[in-house]
């Protein structure tokens, strides 16, 4: 539905008034225009009941408030009765919703010319009717209140007040829901003078009547309803403290609150409000409105402000004669109780303008002296001439307040006690239900009831009454006396019998008597014809309910419920209210003066109805009966756009009328079914429009189904007649995929693609299969090529080998020779970008590994071999330096194999793309990580069991890492790990020597640990090898000194010079020698390094000698069979010492086999042996 509907639709709601209607009435929900409220029904007494049969009670005088202080309530808002006589289709019962009332400000307002303390209220009140439906459709209703009142401090009169409103609907249709803002409205009222709803202080018994001025303004907006004029008018209003009692609301304190009902000009109830003293508020209210709208709030809680200060203002008397000379004591304390001395504080009597400043003293007390006055109250009602406030106020930041009454009456006297008759209040107990009865609702009870009667004694003399008693007789003559203690000046005492009513109690009037002072002892009572009082009450009987209904009975028939039957024994008129449940499961309420109710339902089912009977004492009874409705068949009718027609033409039925008089669908209220297809694409619609596909008659059939499930069929029979071909029709395919037209009716495909194209026609089935489609695939570019076949089908494949616009025609041809209009399809050919196929990220590498990457692309037939492959190797450099960083063809073609020796220098990513010869490129960037190895270091150690003064080679040549990062590798050697050479606390970090390998010369016998450590640019690896030092048997120094030492060193650098000069020679140079001069054997180093027996400065000849070890044509060694391999280990444990360390030459033996070192050591690396060992002999 568009939105231009929905908001006529909405709109419509307003000719029923039913909008604006309830945005006047909401305001009387908060308080707005006034006295306002619902009937006073029986309350359930929630709290405790008072048993005391003899209590006093204090003056409830003139709250005082605080800012902050806050009131919540929940309510509801009840507009049955309202919907009932508004005539709008709408199910809406109840609004529910909270208010939130807290004062905000304490400060003075000119009002009528006289500066006047106010307290600033404000609310907030939100009410929601949920799922409800109105005017036909369904949404939320949801309405805010934000409310402002100034109210008077001195009697909380109220003065103005402000309320905004925002109505909001949430309409739904179907499954969408729209937020339609309704109206924003804001209604300001003001009361001349202030409206008294309160006449301190309470008191049962006590009413009074005020006649004002209310000025109403309006202003805000709306769519859909008209604001409202202004309004001044003139208006009566009355009230009435009917009760004391519980309000039927269960908090702290308010067992015993009043309750003050309010009366409309014609005295007829418009509402009440229950006030509690505890919580300084009304703890429950309720309004009606004479439309039949009803609102009730009920305390949720009460937050009370902290008082900082406490003023009490105590006035000599507080019942005064007119232009009486007095004082008023004002007395502060503070929040513990303690007086304060030095307090600045306002007094007010605002009625004579009476405004003063004082100082508290030393006892946190000030006394004023003033004057009662003359001046009468607003408010009418009773004997007293004006009832005023006297305040006490201290201002500032967080003001506090002090309030007390004082009464103006023109006749006093010093004492006056009064048997205040309107002042009882009754209590019945009924089946465990305690009720507070009242005048609205009626005193009467039955036999078996308990009432409890309060019968009040006050006095209303200026002076303090002496102690007397007062005599109560019941209905049944029983007297009882109780005394009444010395009452202050409008003090009160209570006295409290109970009465069970007898079972044998007659029907009618039943009276209790009292009388105070009966002997007449308090001779100054001025007025003794109020001391006596009495107060009368019905018993009855209950009423008995009747019911009887003609069911079963159809839908929309009326169901007649007749109550006339009900009885009332006691006599008197009873009132009748029939509910009734609806459809939707809602109960509705209808008030019957006759007794007799006609009703009827729209569906059918089984439903509920109940009479409640009320008599003038206002007990009830109740009766139910069920109700059978049955279900009306559906009724349809159906017709057609025509009744002959061509084969293959549309003909369109529509269900012209359908009936359900039950149905509950107000858009559907038969369903439909057609039994074909409808070319609507529905078969429950009011229409299907079909297309005979045969010749002959053709008849169609239709299902009428009402919302309970009963059908009906109908039947329509068409004459088909015979055709030519006719809508010649294409479907192009590109592979699986069906090709659809643009906007302009062109079809697109890429250069290269095999188009297939699938022609049909329509026709009868008697021609259907003989149809000839002649296909002409390139009319405009190449019409000689044609594709001709025959049937209801045919397809073809052509393949466009150049871009542009191409047309394909097909014509179809029946058997007589009648042609189809000719089909024309346009083709757009374009071309088709490469396409990279998703290439696997590879997977992280180490320096120097190589990571292989192999893209694949994809491109039209007539590209694909023309494209140009490039990896872009390092993306961040433009290395061709044209267009991009990563578009160089760093490497051509579809295959990248390559690796990188350094991790710090190799790019994150490469660049595949490829580019067809119409310039159309596409790139994939390929994340890639190559990860620094860490270096493993390996130590090997000529001897590791040398002699103390032997020299051993340390190697780090077995140390392992990428081929770069061994190029700079840096090697450390701690050569003690037990000795911190470099004192930085550590042992084991020192550097003792940098390099790959070092010719060390034992000093010092005994265990050492050695500690290589080697590093590339960012790891680190360390190893460590302990040696076994054997103490040298002979002195170093006279081996050093020793001749034979010299000439030994000599010999030795001789033999190494000559055999690096022989090493050094070219093999042309040499001439062999005869096979007899060949004495000496040449001594392999890696047989020495490599033979675990060998020990140059043995004393045994055999392990002096050098064996040759078997190696194969690489020069490593050769396998050594197990069993040789067993022998050798045999030997070895059986020459080897038993406290040797386990770390032996054989480890570096493997350590070399790995290696895979040559034969013989280097040349340059045995001439810096050399050298070296030259430079130590000059040293030394």
């Amino acid at each position: 539905m568009c939105r231009r509907s929905l908001h006529r639709d909405v709109s419509d709601l307003r000719l029923n008034g039913f909008i604006v209607v309830l945005m006047l009435i909401l305001t009387p929900a908060i308080g707005l225009f006034g006295p306002a409220g619902p009937t006073i029904g029986l309350v359930d007494d929630a709290d405790s009941r008072h048993t005391n049969h003899n209590s006093g009670s204090s003056l409830v005088d003139t709250p005082d408030w605080r800012i902050g202080d806050r009131w919540n309530y929940d309510g509801f808002l009840d507009v049955r009765d309202f919907v009932e006589e508004s005539g709008v289709d709408t199910d809406v019962e109840t609004l529910d919703g909270t208010l939130d009332t807290r004062v905000t400000d304490i400060y003075t307002l000119n009002v009528e010319g006289v500066p006047t303390l106010v307290y600033k209220v404000e609310s907030d009140g939100e009410y929601e009717a949920t799922d409800v439906n109105l005017a036909g459709y369904d949404g939320d209703l949801i309405i805010e209140i934000d409310t402002i009142e100034i109210i008077r401090v001195s009697d909380l009169a109220s003065i103005q007040q402000e309320a905004t409103i925002d109505i909001d609907f949430d309409y739904q249709i179907w499954f969408w829901t729209y937020t339609i803002n309704v109206a924003d409205l804001v209604v300001t009222n003001e009361y001349d003078p202030a409206l008294e709803g309160y006449d301190f202080p309470v008191s049962v018994g006590e009413s009074w009547e005020t006649t004002y001025s209310q000025d109403t303004t309006y202003s805000g907006s709306s769519d859909y309803v008209e604001i409202p004029d202004d309004t001044s008018t003139t208006n009566s209003t009355s009230w009435e403290v009917v009760a004391r009692g519980s309000s039927g609301v269960s908090y702290g304190g308010c067992g015993q609150s009043y309750n003050i009902t309010n009366y409309n000009s014609d005295g007829d109830v418009t509402g009440y409000k229950w006030y509690c003293p505890a919580i300084r508020n009304d703890i429950k209210s309720s309004t009606t409105e004479s439309i039949g709208f009803i609102a009730t709030h009920e305390l949720n809680w009460y937050q009370e402000m902290t008082r900082t200060r406490t003023l009490d203002v105590d006035i000599e008397f507080q019942l005064s004669p007119l232009d009486m000379d007095m004082n008023a004591t004002v007395t502060v304390t503070d929040n513990s109780g303690n007086t304060v001395t030095g307090q600045e504080v306002e007094f007010r009597y605002e009625i004579d303008e009476d405004v003063r400043t004082f100082t508290t003293d030393s006892y946190g007390q000030f006394v004023v002296d003033l004057n009662s006055g003359n001046s009468a109250d607003s408010s009418e009602g009773g004997s007293e001439y004006g009832s005023h406030g006297i305040i006490a106020w201290i201002s500032g930041s967080s003001p506090q307040i002090g309030v007390s009454t004082i009464i103006t009456d023109e006749n006093l006297h010093a004492v006056d006690l009064i048997a205040n008759s309107a002042g009882v209040t009754v209590e019945r107990t009924r089946d465990n239900r305690t009720v507070s009865l009242n005048s609205i609702i009626g005193f009467a009870a039955i036999p078996g009831d308990v009432l409890t009667f309060s019968v009040p004694v006050l006095n209303r003399g200026i002076m303090t009454s002496p102690s007397t008693n007062i005599r109560v007789t019941g209905p049944d003559g029983t007297s009882s006396t109780s005394a009444v203690p010395s009452l202050d000046s409008l003090s009160e005492q209570r006295v409290e019998i109970d009465w069970t009513v007898p079972a044998a109690q007659p029907v009618g009037d039943a009276a209790i008597t009292f009388v105070v002072d009966e002997a007449g002892t308090i001779t100054n009572d001025g007025n003794r014809s109020n001391n006596e009082g009495s107060f009368i009450l019905f018993i009855g009987r209950l009423p008995t309910a009747s019911l009887t209904v003609n069911s079963p009975v159809q839908t929309y028939e009326n169901a007649i419920l007749n109550g006339l039957y009900s009885t009332d024994p006691d006599g008197g008129s009873i009132t009748c209210v029939f509910e009734i449940e609806t459809v939707s499961g809602s109960m509705e309420t209808y008030t019957e003066d006759d007794c007799v109710y006609e009703a009827d339902w729209q569906d059918d089912g089984e439903f509920l109805v109940r009479l409640t009977i009320t008599d003038e004492e206002s007990d009830s009874d109740t009766v139910e009966e069920i109700i059978t409705v049955l279900n009306r068949p559906p009724e349809i009718i159906v017709d057609a756009s025509s009744y002959s027609i061509p084969v293959l033409s549309s003909v369109t039925l529509e269900v012209t009328h359908r009936e359900d008089m039950d149905s509950q669908n107000p858009f559907s209220p038969v369903d439909i079914a057609w039994q074909t297809a409808c070319e609507e694409g529905s078969s429950v619609s009011a229409r299907c429009t079909i297309t005979p596909k045969v010749e002959g008659e053709y008849t169609i059939e239709v299902i009428g189904m009402d919302d309970d499930g009963a059908t009906v069929t109908e039947s329509v029979t068409i004459d088909v007649t015979n055709i030519a071909p006719s809508n010649p029709a294409a479907e192009l395919w590109n592979g699986m995929t069906r090709m659809t037209p643009d906007s302009r009716g062109v079809y697109s495909a890429e250069e290269g693609d095999s188009i297939e194209f699938r022609g049909s026609a329509e026709d009868s089935e008697n021609d259907i299969d003989s149809l000839i489609h002649l296909w002409s695939p390139d009319a405009e570019d190449h019409p000689e090529i044609q594709h001709q076949s025959v049937g209801q089908h045919s397809t073809i494949e052509h393949m466009y080998t150049t871009a542009g616009l191409h047309l394909a025609t097909l014509i179809v041809t029946d058997d007589d020779g009648a042609n189809s209009e000719t089909l024309t399809i346009a083709i757009e050919i374009v071309n088709l970008a490469p396409e990279i196929d998703p290439i696997s990220n590879p997977l992280p590498v180490a320096e120097d590994s190589e990571i292989s990457i192999s893209a694949s692309v994809w491109d039209t037939t007539g590209d694909i071999d023309t494209l140009q492959n490039c990896f872009d190797l390092d993306p961040e450099e433009n290395s061709d330096g044209e267009g991009e960083t990563n578009d160089d063809c760093d490497l051509e073609g579809t295959i990248f194999i390559g690796s990188w020796p350094d991790a710090q220098t190799a790019p994150s990513s490469l660049v595949f793309h490829t580019m067809d010869d119409d310039g159309e490129r596409a790139s994939v960037e390929i994340p890639i990580s190559v990860n620094n190895v860490k270096p493993s270091a390996h130590l090997s150690v000529s001897n590791q069991k040398p002699t103390e003064g032997d020299v051993v080679i340390l190697s780090a040549n077995m140390t392992t890492d990428s081929a770069f990062d061994l190029e700079n590798m840096i090697y450390n050697w701690d050569l003690d790990t037990s000795v911190d050479s470099d004192g930085d606390g550590n042992p084991s970090n020192d550097i003792d020597h940098v390099g790959i390998w070092l010719e060390w010369k034992t000093d010092s016998h005994g265990t050492r640990s050695v500690k290589l450590t080697v590093s590339d640019e960012t790891l680190v690896d360390s190893v460590s090898i302990t040696l076994m030092i054997e103490e040298a048997p002979f002195s170093f120094a006279d081996l050093v000194s020793s001749p034979i030492f010299i000439i030994l060193i000599i010999l030795v650098l001789a033999g190494g010079g000559g055999f690096a000069y022989m090493q050094m020679r070219k093999p042309e140079d040499l001439i062999e020698a005869p096979p007899e001069a060949r004495r000496g054997r040449k001594v392999s180093m890696d047989d020495a390094f490599d033979d675990p027996q060998f020990d140059p400065f043995s004393e045994d000849e055999d392990r002096r000698r050098v064996k040759e070890q078997d190696r194969d044509e690489d020069g490593e060694l050769a396998q050594i069979p197990e069993e040789k391999t067993a022998e050798v280990e045999e030997t070895t444990e059986a020459t080897e010492p038993e406290d040797s360390p386990v770390l032996q030459l054989t480890e570096l033996d493997e350590v070399y086999e790995q290696a895979r070192v040559a034969d013989t050591l280097d040349n340059e690396v045995l001439s810096e042996l050399l050298d070296e060992d030259e430079t130590s002999s000059e040293e030394e």
